[in-house]
């Protein structure tokens, strides 16, 4: 008998086997989920994968069928579950930004890396031995025969009940739905993916052309945008630690502003205004209707070649339509809720690719994560000069008491390590011989809590250190030497205050690019210039007067 027991029994080692990897990734999904989700959700990915199966072999009929048919199933659900492990989260738009901005050599630089070596190689051992053990079966084995009506019955049962007390919580339904690795791999191909791609490329806002142009040479401009940096922790500014030896080496070079001021105290407002030059009046969170462009799609249209680096969260610039000619996004294994922790060191490599790339100009932007929240993750341990980071923790930032000594010091190691970076930048820009440019503005300042009595960024009042920040413009002598007239300008307005909605502008006119709409009084590279006292703060999403009216409280 073909399909007869003896048959059967002579192919259930390798059917167990086959089975316990077929089922490896859902039961993965499974036991994450019993850790932290709710019960109907753990209880929609069993279903969820049971019907799968159950689908599969009603359709392929064949033992042998089953499980080639079920190879590429296998596979998207071990690299589903593996994400999932990895992040601590399902796959969803950070990833997908991450598969659609990726380039080969990082992808290469990517599997080279000791976390990423050991599940690649897991994974083709397993997907090796499943094919080998596939190919084993004998053809004609029907799944039917191995399979009593009534086990069948039980298991369709059970199903049923299952399915039952899940549908009594649709949301926790869906989400087991989305969290099954088979359908939330669907899911992430036929919609988290198209749906990054669109953001990316800016679909969704409509967007306006400029009509923008730019007659000259090649150059080179940088723009890095900070992260939480408050004024009074650089030492080039007074602060008596030594955090910014770099910097403090290059004074005679940098337009070091005096009185910078960031409109807004969270980055998803203070980014989108710094890249399309609104005002806080002109933008509301979430308001993506009234962006029609930006610093980048400006750049493109005068004839730049532009490159975004970011280790940020991607949603950030990608808000406001980013469409760079080249976007570098480095992969980031340690995420937490506050924020990346890969370095920023890692955005270098990919810095001085787009630096080598002679011949045309050149916009690169750069998005760091700089003293973000947990401070003492910002920075390699031979950064650790201020105190000492033991027992900090995602919560030591509202910890009262001695604890703030330690959060203070952390602070300061990540501007240390914030001022080494600045420095390779500009070192590596240095090497260039035509006009170039290196322009630090960061998104808003930073409160301590040792230092100011209130910690952190974002509140609904006005707040001194989360609006007051440091910024400078850097040019080499190439540039100095072309454009006489804005280092003039420059340094006639260093002392005045800057707002961030003053930096698209700014970046505009160093660049040489004219439009219709250009508004030389917000640039501070123009001796246009005009500083704009009377316009409000976003301050947690809250517009406010400025301080100075004393009307700076909600």
């Amino acid at each position: 008998m073909r399909n007869g027991l003896p048959l059967i029994n002579s192919h259930r080692p390798i059917l167990y086997v086959l089975g316990a990897l077929r089922l490896l990734p859902p039961a993965v999904m499974i036991d994450w989920a019993m850790h932290a989700q709710p019960a109907p959700m753990v209880m929609a990915i069993a279903v969820t994968a049971a019907s799968e199966v159950f689908l599969l072999a009603s359709v392929l009929r064949t033992w042998r069928s089953f499980f080639l048919g079920g190879l590429p199933f296998f596979l998207v659900g071990c690299v589903f579950a593996s994400d999932t492990l990895m992040y601590g989260s399902q796959p969803g738009h950070t990833l997908a930004y991450i598969v659609l901005t990726t380039s080969v050599e990082e992808i290469v630089g990517f599997l080279g890396l000791p976390q990423t070596r050991l599940p690649l190689f897991g994974l083709i051992i397993a997907a090796a031995l499943y094919l080998f053990l596939s190919l084993r079966l004998t053809r004609g084995l029907q799944i039917e025969a191995d399979i009593k009506p009534p086990v069948a019955r039980v298991l369709l049962a059970v199903t049923l009940l299952a399915t039952i007390y899940s549908a009594s919580s649709p949301n926790d339904l869906i989400e087991g739905i989305a969290a099954s690795p088979t359908t939330g791999s669907a899911i992430f191909l036929v919609s988290t993916l198209p749906s990054a791609d669109r953001t990316l490329r800016g679909t969704n806002l409509v967007k306006v052309p400029y009509r923008a142009h730019r007659d000259g040479q090649e150059e080179v401009h940088i723009l890095v945008i900070g992260e939480s940096v408050r004024r009074d922790s650089w030492s080039v500014y007074g602060y008596p630690r030594p955090t910014t030896p770099h910097l403090d080496s290059l004074k005679n070079e940098i337009f070091f502003l005096q009185h910078a001021v960031a409109d807004a105290n969270l980055t998803t407002w203070s980014v989108p205004i710094l890249l399309t030059g609104m005002t806080p009046s002109q933008f509301s969170s979430g308001s993506t209707q009234a962006i029609h462009g930006n610093l980048v799609d400006l750049a493109k249209e005068a004839g730049y070649a532009t490159s975004w680096l970011s280790n940020q969260d991607s949603a950030i610039s990608t808000s406001v339509g980013m469409d760079p000619d080249r976007l570098i996004y480095p992969p980031e294994f340690r995420a937490s809720l506050v924020g990346r922790h890969g370095l920023d060191e890692g955005l270098l490599p990919g810095l001085h690719r787009e630096l080598a790339r002679t011949g045309h100009a050149r916009f690169i932007g750069i998005h760091m994560i700089g003293s973000h929240w947990e401070y003492y993750r910002r920075y390699p341990p031979n950064f650790q000069h201020f105190g000492s980071p033991d027992g900090l923790n995602t919560l030591s930032i509202f910890t009262p008491g001695a604890i703030q000594t330690r959060v203070t010091d952390s602070y300061d190691n990540t501007v240390l390590y914030s001022d080494w970076f600045l420095g390779q930048v500009i070192e590596s820009t240095r090497q260039l011989t035509v006009p170039a440019t290196v322009t630090f503005f960061p998104d808003h300042g930073e409160d301590l809590e040792q230092l100011d009595g209130t910690s952190g960024h974002g509140a609904p009042r006005y707040t001194q250190h989360a609006f007051e920040i440091p910024a400078f413009v850097w040019m080499n002598a190439a540039y100095r030497k072309a454009h006489p007239g804005k280092v003039a300008a420059l340094q006639a307005n260093i002392s005045r205050e800057i707002r961030t909605h003053d930096v698209f502008g700014t970046m505009a006119d160093l660049m040489g690019i004219s439009w219709p709409g250009a508004k030389p009084a917000r640039s501070f590279a123009s001796d246009h210039f005009v500083a704009d006292t009377a316009e409000k703060f976003a301050a947690g999403g809250v517009l406010l007067a400025p301080p100075s009216s004393g009307a700076n409280t909600p």
